[in-house]
């Protein structure tokens, strides 16, 4: 049997739900800049040139494009437990009842 969580149900519920908008959102927005070549490294990141220039090649974009693969992966991962949550309060709550 799991752990119960130091959270209350509605406080998990909207933390999963924030936490699955954040990947997919950052995960969509990742992934157009890399395919449509808009990568453009934050100011702080050309204090190392060849940190920022390799993130402006095929090669970079492509490994944004996986970080990005990555979050809307985890994005997934996250509605489905989130889903399978509610799933499970809502249908044990249904079984209580009768």
């Amino acid at each position: 049997m799991p752990a119960r969580s130091p959270r209350s149900f509605a406080w998990d519920v909207l933390f999963r739900t924030l936490r699955f908008f954040y990947l997919l959102w950052g995960g969509m927005l990742l992934a157009s800049m890399a395919v449509t070549n808009r990568v453009r490294p934050p100011e702080f990141l050309w204090h190392w040139p060849r940190v920022a220039s390799f993130l402006t090649t095929p090669w970079g974009r492509g490994l944004l494009l996986g970080i990005a693969l990555v979050m809307a992966l985890a994005a997934l991962l996250e509605i489905w437990e989130l889903v399978d949550r509610l799933l499970v309060r809502f249908l044990h709550e249904h079984e209580r009842e009768r």
